[in-house]
């Protein structure tokens, strides 16, 4: 599942931010949010230059979202497909 970064980096103050933590497993109840059930996420960017997943992460980490649970692959898009690795393209 791609989530845009764009609805990541506002942290609380993004209207969607709720909506996505449940989306990603973690749970509500009176105002603290448990991460334990949440899933692992894997971050990337589209090259090693652009700074938008480690921003993501950052907002993720202080709403609490478990660090051991977030993985950063540095390359991004660029690398991956310049190592001739698989991707695909949704159908439109």
């Amino acid at each position: 599942v791609n989530i845009p970064w764009t609805l990541l980096v506002k942290g609380p103050d993004n209207p969607h931010t709720a909506r996505i933590l449940r989306a990603l497993g973690a749970t509500e109840q009176a105002g603290e949010w448990d991460f334990r059930p949440a899933i692992d996420l894997l971050m990337f960017c589209n090259g090693p230059w652009c700074d938008q997943s480690p921003r993501a992460i950052k907002n993720l980490t202080l709403l609490g979202y478990p660090p051991q649970k977030l993985y950063y692959y540095r390359g991004g898009m660029q690398l991956w497909q310049i190592m001739g690795l698989t991707t695909v393209v949704p159908e439109q």
